[in-house]
């Protein structure tokens, strides 16, 4: 694509957006910063193909949980099946409405990689989903940047940074950390500002 081949400087100018390409660099880098320990409860917001989502069960071994969370059955039972490839037993499928969280227990960690901007409401979907975090559990969210000359063209599977910070500190949470570490995405982890009171 022409536009990949102009100087960062122009290309940022006239779109500043990442490409799955560059989310899937280095998804390590991406795990380390989350800075997962053993024994953790995690749930990964729209897993696709796992990239993250069988390294954050690695990270979590062995008594951890890791639960992909998706609305396509066709997804979670091909993130299945890599995991019993790999021999990782610490991956769970949990099956999703899309305009709604639920997950078997409290998360420790909600990862969300490129899957905010497919939320139709995302202040009342986060603003709900704080009931299934655990006191001082974080959200992380990896988003394409949708900034720049053409991103009303080429940013339909992206969101702006400050409309994301808008959005979360409307749902409740703030902003605790962000890390510059994959082209054109923009990387927060968030805390609830308090917590969510489980339905009765």
């Amino acid at each position: 694509m022409i536009l990949d081949r102009l100087p960062e400087s122009i290309r940022g100018w006239l779109y500043g957006g990442g490409t799955r390409q560059d989310r899937l660099r280095d998804p390590d880098a991406v795990i380390r910063v989350l800075e997962i320990r053993p024994g953790m409860v995690v749930g990964d917001l729209g897993p696709g193909a796992g990239h993250f989502t069988l390294r954050l069960a690695r990270a979590v071994e062995p008594n951890g949980v890791v639960y992909a969370l998706d609305a396509s059955q066709a997804t979670l039972d091909e993130l299945m099946s890599a995991a019993d490839d790999r021999a990782i037993t610490t991956l769970r499928a949990v099956r999703l409405r899309r305009d709604r969280l639920e997950i078997p227990e409290p998360v420790d960690l909600l990862f969300v990689s490129a899957t905010y901007h497919h939320l139709p409401d995302p202040s009342k979907y986060f603003a709900e989903a704080r009931v299934h975090l655990r006191p001082g559990a974080r959200v992380a969210i990896l988003e394409s940047r949708r900034e720049g000359l053409l991103a009303r063209w080429r940013g339909r599977h992206a969101t702006s940074p400050p409309r994301v910070l808008r959005e979360m500190t409307d749902a409740g949470y703030r902003l605790i950390a962000t890390h510059d570490i994959v082209r054109g995405y923009w990387f927060g982890l968030f805390q609830a500002t308090h917590s969510g009171t489980m339905p009765g």
